[in-house]
């Protein structure tokens, strides 16, 4: 009896330990903040009905192989097939926007705790199985035979299926060798560029080998194909300036770990425009992300969030 007790308390307490990393490896698996919330509470309610099932000495593991599970079921059930420029919600809870460490890029494909917008988002291009073994191995840190027990699966064909998945997610990164964090100073001037309305300045901004994805959900209209180079992602930020034909205020704000630019308009703070999320290299921009659908920016909060200044 003593010993059914604590492997109770054991699971309690992982439950209470884990409850935002398994929340963060949902969202990883779908994108979407509302379906992360959704599993993440099916994850751990399935975990307290079926705890006599946990594994005392993982109970963690256990937890992740749980959630894993309901992820890949939901994705089996409504079989998304994703834009190539459609982006994921962006987070701006504080809990959510702590800045990750500097670290090599070259050396990690996917850091720990990662939460990096456009990480997210690459990992969305990735089939459902090679998602899930590339976060439970790179992000959560679980063993080979772990990871192939959750996908029912051997070590082999796991290890062929982790190969398919990190090139599949370099692919779809674009560029993987960048700063980590964002150039923070780099930001800052591109918000002063926005705001100053200079097309110019942005262009003064961009890698000759910049590329960008711009997503309007299904109510602004934008390019359904990424955009490659410094004067093809120029015009098109000239394109926006003409067809907007209105002051923009531009401000910073922390979104899923990192700085972006939050683009309302001057007149009406109250209307969002877009979310800018960049990736930087060598003192110049390699990439930019832009969230234009009015749904997924109803919930920025641009008065609460932190601003540098622009």
């Amino acid at each position: 009896m003593q010993e059914r007790n604590d492997e109770a308390e054991g699971l309690a307490t992982a439950i209470e330990r884990n409850r935002g990393r398994v929340w963060a490896l949902c969202y990883r698996m779908t994108g979407n903040r509302s379906d992360a919330d959704d599993l993440a509470q099916e994850a751990l309610g399935r975990a307290l009905e079926r705890g006599a099932q946990s594994r005392a000495e993982n109970p963690t593991g256990w937890l992740f192989t749980l959630a894993t599970r309901v992820c890949l079921d939901h994705l089996r059930k409504v079989k998304v097939r994703r834009r190539l420029t459609e982006l994921v919600d962006p987070l701006d809870e504080p809990a959510w926007t702590s800045s990750p460490d500097a670290v090599s890029p070259e050396n990690e494909l996917v850091l720990e705790q990662d939460l990096r917008f456009a990480i997210v988002v690459a990992l969305q291009a990735l089939s459902p199985r090679q998602r899930a073994a590339v976060i439970l191995r790179d992000v959560c840190g679980q063993s080979l035979t772990e990871v192939a027990a959750t996908l029912s699966t051997n070590e082999n064909a796991l290890k062929a299926l982790l190969l398919r998945g990190r090139q599949a997610l370099r692919e779809a990164r674009g560029h993987s060798q960048v700063d980590v964090p964002v150039d923070g100073t780099l930001v800052e001037r591109l918000a002063r560029a926005i705001q100053a309305g200079s097309v110019e300045d942005i262009t003064a901004l961009l890698a000759e080998d910049v590329w960008g994805v711009a997503d309007g959900g299904d109510v602004v209209v934008t390019a359904r194909k990424p955009t490659y180079g410094r004067n093809t992602v120029s015009k098109q930020w000239a394109n926006a300036k003409r067809k907007l034909g209105a002051p923009v205020g531009a401000q910073v704000v922390w979104v899923n770990g990192e700085r972006a630019i939050l683009v309302y308009l001057q007149e009406a703070p109250e209307v969002l425009v877009s979310l800018v999320h960049l990736e930087t290299r060598a003192g110049q921009i390699v990439a930019q992300r832009v969230l234009r659908d009015p749904k997924r920016l109803a919930h920025m909060r641009r008065a609460s969030l932190g601003s540098s200044g622009a």
